[in-house]
Parts: C-alpha cells; sequence; structure tokens
C-alpha cells in the first residue's frame, strides 16, 4: 500500500479522535457545571415604611421663678400625679447633695433593719437566691438597654437585697446590726453638720402624667385637640416654628396615657398601614425597640391623595420623653422564615393526575415555585412558600400546612439546605461535579 494512503489514513483517525474528544468534553463540561451553594438560614425581616414622624403629646409646663438649687427627684420619662414632688429647692447645690446622701443611708438603714428583723424566718435557700440575683442582673441590663433607668435603679435595690439576704442564709453574716450603726452615725453626722439640707422647698407637678425635666419650644403647637384636622403640608416648618423657652420652666408634664406620631405618607402606604394588623414602629433613638401602635386617624382630602397618618402609642421610657420630629420605620409586619436569595429561585411546571369525587381523572398541570439544593453531587429541586419578598431576597414558610403545598410529589425546603444561587442547565436529579 501507497505510504501516502496510509499517512492520510492515519491523520483522518487522528482528528476523528481529536473530535470525538471535544464532543465528549463539551457534554462533561454541560453536566459538571460550576455552581455556588448558599445555607438556607432562618432569619426575622420587616416589612416597613421609613418616615418622618413629628411626635404630638399634650404637655404642661411647669415653672419656678424663686431662687435656690433645683435638685430633682424624678428621671425624664418617669409617671408623676398630680400635686406630687417633682423636684425639691435647696439653698445649695452642696445642701442638696448632702440630703442625697442621707436619703440614700436611709434606704440603706430601712433594708438592712427589714433583713433583721425576717433573718430567723428566711426560708430562701441559696440556689433560689442565685437564681433571682441573675433574673436582676438580666433585668438591669434590659433596663439600661431600653433606657428605663428609673426601673434599673429599682432593680439594682432589690439586687442589693436579694445579696444581703443571701449573705444571711449561708451564714457569712449573723446580723447586719453593727453595719446599721455604723449608717446610722453617718445619717446623725450629716444631719448635724447640714442643717440646711434639711430645708427644702418643693415644685409640684400640675397634672398626672410624665415628667420631662427640660422644654423644646415645641410644646402645645399641636396637641390631641388638633389630631382629627390635621392634613398633610401641616406638618411643614412654616407651620411649626420652635418658640423660645422662658429661663422659669423647669420641666413639663406630658398629660394622659397616650402620645401620637404624625406622618405623612403616600395614599398608597396609608392603605398599606391601614390594613396592617400588627402596627410598630422602630425608633433609632429608642435603640431601635419595635413600640407596638395603633392607627388613630388618616387624614387626607382624597382615597388617592397623599394622607397624614396619625399613630398612637402609650410605651414611653427616658429616651422616649425627648423624641419630637425623628426619622422613623413603620412596621407593618415582622416574618421569621427560610431566607433565600431571590437568584435561587426558579419554576418548575410539572403534570399531575388528580381525581375528582365522582372518580374522573384528568391532568393538571402546575407550575411550581421553589429552589435547586445540593445533596452530595446531586440537585434536587425543592418547592417553597414565599411568605415576604423583598428587593433581592425571599422569606419561606418553615413548616407550610399540607394544603399549603403546590404538590406532594416534590419536597419542601427546609432550613440549612445547601441552596444553588448560581449555575446554568440546572435541573432536578443533575449530577455535579463533586468539587464544586
Amino acid at each position: 500500500m501507497d505510504k501516502t494512503v496510509i499517512i492520510r489514513k492515519i491523520v483522518i483517525a487522528l482528528m476523528i479522535v481529536l473530535i470525538i474528544a471535544y464532543i465528549i468534553s463539551v457534554v462533561l463540561k454541560s453536566n459538571f457545571t460550576q455552581i455556588k451553594t448558599e445555607t438556607a438560614n432562618i432569619m426575622t425581616v420587616s416589612d416597613s415604611i421609613s418616615v418622618n414622624g413629628y411626635f404630638i403629646r399634650d404637655e404642661q409646663l411647669i415653672t419656678y421663678k424663686d431662687g435656690g438649687f433645683i435638685s430633682y427627684t424624678l428621671s425624664d420619662g418617669d409617671k408623676v400625679s398630680k400635686n406630687e414632688a417633682i423636684a425639691n429647692v435647696f439653698s445649695s447645690e452642696s445642701a442638696a447633695a448632702d440630703k442625697q446622701t442621707i436619703d440614700n443611708l436611709e434606704a440603706q438603714i430601712d433594708r438592712l433593719q427589714q433583713l433583721n428583723k425576717t433573718a430567723e424566718t428566711l426560708t430562701a435557700t441559696p440556689d433560689e437566691l442565685d437564681k433571682n440575683i441573675d433574673t436582676l442582673l438580666s433585668q438591669i441590663n434590659l433596663n439600661i438597654s431600653d433606657g428605663d433607668f428609673s426601673k434599673a435603679n429599682n432593680n439594682v435595690e432589690n439586687l442589693l437585697y436579694n445579696i444581703n439576704e443571701r449573705h444571711l442564709v449561708t451564714g457569712k453574716v449573723a446580723r447586719f446590726s453593727e453595719k446599721i450603726k455604723e449608717l446610722q452615725s453617718q445619717v446623725s453626722s450629716l444631719k448635724k453638720n447640714s442643717a440646711e439640707s434639711q430645708k427644702s422647698k418643693s415644685i409640684l407637678s400640675p397634672a398626672t402624667g410624665y415628667f420631662v425635666g427640660t422644654a423644646d419650644g415645641y410644646e402645645n403647637i399641636y396637641t390631641s385637640a388638633d389630631l382629627d384636622d390635621l392634613m398633610p403640608g401641616d406638618l411643614s416648618e412654616d407651620k411649626i416654628s420652635q418658640k423660645p423657652v422662658d429661663d422659669d420652666v423647669v420641666g413639663k408634664v406630658m398629660e394622659g396615657v397616650y402620645w401620637y406620631i404624625a406622618c405623612e405618607v403616600s395614599a398608597d402606604d396609608a392603605l398599606r398601614i391601614k390594613n396592617s394588623d400588627s402596627l410598630s414602629v422602630e425608633i433609632p433613638l429608642v435603640n431601635n425597640r419595635n413600640i407596638s401602635v395603633e392607627v388613630y386617624a388618616i387624614n387626607q382630602k382624597t382615597k388617592t391623595s397623599d394622607a397624614l397618618v396619625i399613630l398612637q402609642g402609650n410605651y414611653m421610657n427616658e429616651e422616649m420623653a425627648g423624641i419630637r420630629n425623628e426619622n422613623i420605620a413603620v412596621v407593618l409586619n415582622v416574618y421569621t422564615g427560610i431566607y433565600v436569595s431571590k437568584n435561587a429561585v426558579h419554576e418548575c411546571t410539572i403534570t399531575e393526575t388528580e381525581t375528582d369525587e365522582s372518580g374522573n381523572t384528568k391532568e393538571v398541570t402546575k407550575t411550581v415555585p421553589g429552589v435547586y439544593i445540593r445533596i452530595s453531587n446531586e440537585l434536587l429541586f425543592k418547592q417553597i412558600i414565599p411568605l415576604y419578598t423583598g428587593n433581592d431576597f425571599v422569606i419561606c414558610k418553615q413548616s407550610p400546612d399540607d394544603e399549603e403545598l403546590y404538590t406532594d410529589e416534590i419536597g419542601i425546603l427546609k432550613a440549612y439546605d445547601e441552596v444553588v444561587v448560581e449555575g446554568a442547565n440546572l435541573y432536578d436529579g443533575k449530577i455535579i461535579d463533586r468539587t464544586n
């Protein structure tokens, strides 16, 4: 055979092998597509509307014109009754400090005397007292986090009482008699050397409500009597101007239980707020706490025009007491479920045979939303039941009821599944490269 013919056949055979190898590589590459997965975690998200909120309260200013050093007996946000003292006036700052020291020492004496009286009948065990102490420490941290310093102070006193009671129960001390004598001696010495600390005038609250030790100049521009008549535009700067606060103003009382937030929103957002079942607000200056509110009024000229929404609430602490005009979030709903990226969501078309009450069967085609998850080196399609859809994510129901499922033939997404967020040519049952 001619050598030229042999060489030609060898070249043709090599070309065929190369072509076959190329085809095989293309097929393999299509099956072993690079994918990226993320773990499906449980998350809580809020469906909210960002607004500027103007806080409206019924407020009475407290004034005092005589001289002296004012020592407040209440903190901002504390409840106060009509004619209750909100401050005492002393001749000097040192006299006020001495009186405060005397009051603190006498409170300590009272607590220790009470423990002495009950020492023989104490029934609490060290373990029980340890639990009380742990609980009080947690409550104090929560009080401070919430800005409720009045409750924090009360819990600190309860904490000290429980610690002292534990000392008695465990035998670390037999009685507090010596400590009481020491404290009483300090009180007597202070009273003898600081007679002026015992002399004071009281400044009384003009109404029942919540006390605040400052004024901001926006008091009573709008009150609860104006709420039904307020309209969009009434919160503009030309209609709300700060007034100068007189020098004799020493605080104010926010009357009643409720406060109000006025916020201007679009007609669509007003409808969303109206239809919400559980409204709350998040206020940055109040540690982003979700504060429950209700719709008091939605004032608008027509159903399609902008609205002034009035929200009503009653939660109060030191931080809340000082807020007037603040950017807040009106939370329409809070959703907890399985978080998945929108990129991971696909649709699968399935055909099922359904049987009616008469026994007749028919084929039904359904479009099922879901995600591809990775199990070992295989992809599986699992359906999802969306609870809430954000800009780039979906919160899915964790344990849907059977009637909520689109089909029984496809499993449901579970927490901690490895969800495919990137990849091409995805399908149920696809085998993927173990190295992906």
